[in-house]
């Protein structure tokens, strides 16, 4: 009996350990099916915050903002951008515009929101 009551032990910590890591991807499939979702006045100043200190405003105009730059696409009332997009694009990076894949997760996921829903 001492053997099989190990045995259920170790899986149930196996199951435990595959649930826990889990939850960071179970999240991220819930912002990307949350991606459309209007964004509240918070994370809205903290999407524009992300945009203002990443340096976007030097390179991208957006009104909401104050943004002016001209190096890359102008962002307001592009209606291609899409989450998906953006997201790549912040992620990998195209052409003269870098890769900001070393931030986290979630701030890629709320600086294309903010982005898709400030261009507007």
């Amino acid at each position: 009996m001492g053997r099989v009551s190990r045995h259920s032990g170790k899986l149930s910590f196996s199951a435990l350990a595959l649930a826990i890591a889990a939850i960071p991807l179970a999240g991220a499939w819930a912002a990307a099916e949350n991606a459309d979702a209007p964004l509240t006045e918070e994370q809205m100043a903290k999407g524009r915050q992300l945009f203002t200190d990443n340096s976007c405003t030097q390179c991208h105009a957006l009104a909401d903002a104050d943004a002016q730059g001209s190096i890359g696409p102008p962002l307001d009332g592009d209606a291609n951008l899409t989450h998906d997009f953006v997201v790549d694009r912040i992620t990998n990076g195209s052409g003269p515009m870098p890769s900001f894949g070393w931030l986290a997760p979630e701030d890629i996921d709320l600086l294309a929101r903010y982005i898709v829903q400030a261009k507007k």
